[in-house]
């Protein structure tokens, strides 16, 4: 409490996070890091040995964490997974809309039903689940929501228009989601990451081309890790970040200020 009587409002031991495409890359050090410092997390992912995965590791370390099955691109999957979360858990003071998919097609070659598909999973899913738990974080006036964006939603993408729209789209929706919601004491701020050690490069790259790219390109000469993105989330959703909301955080070694 500071001077204004306004509290400086932050994660606290026990508090719900549901962190979407919690199974694999950014999403298993997101849960990991949130677990250690006492959330009780979420963990959806379609990819159930995944998501079961990281549950086990969890609570192997004493932390609490549940696996909910779900596709984001169906909305009757949506809403049973976010039922199962609040069964669980109760409604969420944090929400970690990490899940999204790159399918790679050149713009004439792209199927319209594919670059619909993105939209369902990468922009519609997290509108749907601003919509749902929103009002709970609204009702007991503390919550934070952290979407992840990309790059490619400020460079675009080629062979990747459905990926790259989805994400501009997606930092619109944050900014939109803080004005409303400043008032209700709910922050939502999105990070951009650079290119980073994950299944998606990797789907095109091996892990030593990531490597030598990042000495080549980037000013601090490294790629990202899904680590160095977990401790960012890990200050949006602190008390320490209780003064940020509407922000679109680029996390890229410096790749910003080489011209293109």
């Amino acid at each position: 409490m500071s001077e204004d009587g306004i509290e400086r409002d932050g994660l606290r031991p026990a508090d719900h996070v549901v962190v979407t495409g919690g199974g694999g890359g950014f999403g298993r050090a997101f849960c990991k890091r949130l677990a250690g410092l006492g959330a009780r997390v979420s963990i959806w992912d379609v990819d159930a040995d995944l998501g079961l995965a990281i549950e086990s590791e969890i609570r192997a370390q004493g932390g609490e964490a549940s696996f909910v099955h779900v596709d984001l691109a169906e909305a009757e999957s949506v809403a049973r997974a976010v039922e199962a979360s609040l069964r669980l858990y109760g409604a969420p003071y944090g929400l970690l809309n990490n899940a999204s998919i790159y399918p790679r097609h050149a713009l004439l070659d792209m199927p319209p039903d594919v670059f619909e598909r993105t939209l369902r999973i990468n922009l519609t899913a997290p509108f749907r689940l601003v919509q749902a738990f929103g009002p709970g974080m609204i009702a007991q006036r503390r919550g934070v929501i952290v979407n992840i964006a990309s790059g490619r939603a400020l460079e675009g993408a080629v062979n990747g228009a459905g990926y790259a729209c989805s994400k501009a789209a997606l930092l619109s929706l944050g900014k939109t989601v803080a004005l409303e919601w400043a008032q209700h004491n709910v922050r939502c701020n999105t990070i951009v990451p650079g290119v980073s050690m994950t299944a998606q490069p990797l789907a095109n790259a091996t892990p030593e081309e990531l490597i030598a790219r990042g000495r080549q390109r980037i000013p601090l000469g490294r790629i990202g890790y899904p680590e160095d993105m977990a401790g960012l989330a890990a200050f949006l959703f602190s008390a320490d970040a209780a003064y940020m909301t509407g922000q679109a955080i680029a996390m890229n070694g410096g790749a910003i200020l080489v011209p293109q």
